[in-house]
């Protein structure tokens, strides 16, 4: 199945109504008396993402029995952690846009952003804590320790051109699907999915989550800034070293690598040499090796849910796999 908006309609069609009843508890619960609150959610309403991992809480749910006002609430908690992470991140990275419109750090300021954040965490769980989700909620609070830890873990990676593979692949499962697997063991624990078919649905969001953070990595080199609605280069400038550029160093020549390190690692980063840098990470290809990564963790994500009874949402859990890596933005 092809990336298109076309598409996405079609993998969410079992959900629709879920999601229609998300956006809507989304904007009751941004909406505050406090005028700086209320306008950061309304900019927050608009500059709306894809919805991911609510989309695999519900479908989740729906591999069972789904409890459909409780999932509403529990995929409303989810994409307010999710939106907690990318106001924190933006202050990190003092990033000027999100989704092709100002961060909330460029309108207001890095403090704002970064405490608008610890707000929307609070609501989250304790929103989970007042629908009584107290199972959903020691779920969530697991993902989110996870997450919170692989950000940590990048953070004392950042210069390092000496990571590896390895502990590349375990920072992101913790940072970024740490999260989209336990929204998937928070959809089966509200659709009352047997334990095996609730376990094969977190290992589906942990290579799912890896194989969606692989692509960000590599759209941070290749992507077309216009369409993603941010800027590319951040992971470099920010002397992220991810797998696109593992895998280039580790198969170029010894005297370009040199040059590369002092670049990223070595704080000699410039605007200029980013079309160098970008033409060294597809020449010895970090580019196409790690689509290939992510091509087979998602592989990996289809199979983990292939022995579930067949149903629509099943289908949809499979076509989103696709949709995850062949994703332009």
């Amino acid at each position: 199945m092809a990336a298109t908006s076309l598409d996405i309609t079609r993998i969410t069609r079992p959900i629709a109504r879920e999601l229609a009843l998300l956006e809507r508890d989304l904007e009751d619960i941004l909406k505050s008396d406090l005028g700086l609150v209320e306008g950061i959610g309304e900019h927050l309403l608009a500059i709306k993402g894809k919805r991911v991992r609510p989309i695999l809480l519900f479908l989740s749910s729906h591999v069972g029995e789904p409890d459909s006002e409780a999932g509403v609430k529990a995929g409303v908690a989810i994409e307010l952690i999710h939106t907690a992470t990318l106001l924190h991140d933006d202050s990190i990275d003092k990033s000027d846009l999100r989704r092709g419109l100002p961060t909330v750090n460029k309108l207001w300021d890095e403090q704002v952003s970064v405490i608008m954040g610890d707000h929307l965490f609070c609501k989250a769980f304790a929103l989970l804590h007042e629908t009584g989700l107290d199972d959903v909620a020691r779920v969530v609070v697991e993902g989110s320790e996870r997450m919170t830890f692989g950000e940590m873990h990048q953070m004392d990676k950042r210069g390092d051109c000496n990571i590896t593979e390895e502990e590349y692949l375990e920072l992101i499962r913790n940072k970024t699907a740490a999260l989209f697997a336990c929204s998937c063991e928070a959809g089966a624990l509200i659709g009352g999915v047997p334990a095996a078919a609730r376990e094969s649905l977190v290992a589906y969001g942990d290579r799912l989550g890896t194989a969606f953070q692989i692509v960000d990595d590599v759209l941070d080199f290749v992507g077309d800034a216009e369409s993603m609605g941010k800027p590319v280069g951040n992971d470099v400038r920010d002397g992220r070293v991810t797998l696109p550029l593992i895998a280039a160093l580790r198969a170029a020549p010894a005297e370009e690598v040199a040059g590369v390190r002092r670049f990223v690692c070595g704080g000699e980063y410039s605007k200029h040499g980013w079309d160098a840098m970008v033409e060294f990470v597809e020449a010895h290809g970090g580019v196409q090796y790690s689509l290939e990564v992510s091509r087979r963790l998602a592989g990996g994500a289809k199979t983990a849910v292939a022995g579930l009874p067949d149903s629509p949402a099943k289908t949809s859990l499979t076509a989103l796999a696709d949709y995850v890596v062949s994703r332009r933005k």
